[in-house]
């Protein structure tokens, strides 16, 4: 199970830097707002990458998807504490959002994969 988690984590800091870098060529021809791609990159990186977690459960993708999402909102958690970075109900607001997303897409998962 380990294995799953690790390649899932994989899939998400791999789509937030691919995302980071094809959203930041966009905004060059394109200009629309940091707090746009702030919330568009971790949402759609958590979605994906609990799609594919929910995939590999055997059952009850909802726990998987709040064991991910928590893992990950802990991480930067620590992160934000590491750096002394503002921590307010917007940030707050994006945790439970995260914390959502992934549920859903584990539960989008387990419902595509193939028996």
């Amino acid at each position: 199970m380990i294995k799953t988690y690790l390649k899932s984590y994989g899939y998400l800091f791999g789509l937030i830097f691919i995302l980071t870098i094809l959203l930041s060529i966009l905004n060059y021809f394109i200009p629309f707002k940091a707090e746009t791609i702030k919330l568009i990159i971790p949402i759609i990186s958590m979605l994906v990458s609990s799609i594919l977690l929910g995939k590999n459960s055997k059952e009850k993708a909802y726990l998987e998807g709040i064991k991910f999402s928590t893992i990950y909102i802990l991480f930067t958690i620590i992160i934000k504490l590491l750096l002394k970075t503002n921590f307010n109900y917007k940030v707050i607001i994006m945790l439970i959002t995260l914390l959502i997303t992934s549920i859903i897409g584990s539960m989008i998962g387990i419902n595509l994969k193939k028996e």
